[in-house]
């Protein structure tokens, strides 16, 4: 048996409280965190941390009980700092500081700090000082911005006592997600920059192989998934080598309770569909089998014709099953 601990991603865009609720139910995860909340010279609103995180409504887990880390972005150390506390002051247990988002249009914040070495210490160590020391603080990076010969000077800047965990999805902001220029094996010295610091390892990490070929480059047990978990939506339970990969027919009725969950909340139908339309296009990158259906899928635009779709699809999958 290993003893592998498997994170659920961020996923800004993808994973927001409906999506993180029926992909934990299923994932085996032994944490996941809520898409970036972006920080400016303001502090955060408690508001806004009760909208975007429901979670805070369940002792910050989701429904089936996986602990939420919530997640800040920005470059103001003093506000971030803030923040972190009213987060934790309405019941978060840990919070995160994006470091690693390569988005153009989070401007000077995310990965394009990582040009920034001292900024990010001043960051870290803000925040830090001022949050109380009994909620987890963890920070998730690149190996740099444009070459991952930056990750030594990154990795020294944000190590900073009291940090828990680093998070180093093993690609630069220059490399965005180009499978070409994943790097396991720049994660394996970085260990003794950290003063002791869990890292936990980020990038094409979609099955129990590639988690331990992961780790014998890396000497990382923890792991971050991201897009890997809408082919695969037990992937943590898949890494552990406690679970088979689901058959299409279960990846089609997690699908369905996409479409139940969203539409159980105020989203609109259109919104709804669109959801299920975004969760079944990034499972067929994996699973190409789904492609004729994901065509005939985009094509509908209401709740009842989708589920339709879904149901009988899921009984021709079972029925070729049987028959095999």
């Amino acid at each position: 048996m290993n003893n592998y601990k498997v994170y659920l991603a961020p996923l800004e865009g993808l994973a927001d409280g409906p999506m993180r609720k029926v992909l934990c139910a299923h994932g085996g995860y032994d944490l996941c965190f809520s898409e970036f909340i972006r920080v400016t010279d303001l502090v955060v609103s408690e508001k806004t941390l009760l909208r975007e995180i429901p979670e805070y409504q369940n002792d910050c887990k989701t429904d089936d009980g996986t602990p939420l880390r919530v997640q800040l972005l920005g470059d103001n150390p003093k506000t971030l700092a803030q923040s972190a506390v009213i987060a934790c002051n309405l019941g978060a247990k840990s919070i995160d500081l994006n470091f690693g988002c390569p988005s153009r249009f989070v401007h000077h914040s995310g990965a394009m700090l990582l040009k920034e070495p001292e900024l990010l210490h001043e960051i870290v160590d803000t925040v830090r000082q001022t949050l109380d020391p009994k909620y987890a603080l963890s920070v998730k990076i690149r190996l740099g911005f444009l070459d991952k010969s930056e990750a030594p000077q990154i990795v020294k800047a944000i190590s900073v006592p009291g940090v828990e965990e680093i998070t180093i999805h093993c690609r630069t902001r220059k490399d965005l997600y180009k499978t070409e220029a994943l790097d396991w094996s720049a994660i394996r010295p970085l260990h003794e920059l950290t003063g002791g610091i869990r890292i936990v390892a980020n990038g094409n990490i979609n099955s129990y192989q590639e988690a331990c070929d992961c780790e014998k480059l890396t000497l990382c047990d923890h792991f971050m998934c991201g897009r890997g978990a809408f082919p695969e939506p037990n992937l943590g339970y898949v890494i552990k080598g406690e679970q088979q990969s689901y058959p299409l027919s279960k990846v089609l009725q997690t699908a369905i309770e996409v479409i139940e969950v969203f539409s159980a909340t105020t989203r609109t139908e259109k919104t709804v569909m669109d959801r299920a339309k975004q969760f079944l296009g990034y499972a067929r990158v994996h699973r190409s089998e789904l492609t004729p259906f994901f065509k005939d899928f985009c094509r509908c635009t209401n709740v009842a014709d989708g589920l339709k779709l879904l149901e009988n699809q899921i009984s021709k999958e079972e029925l070729s099953v049987h028959e095999i």
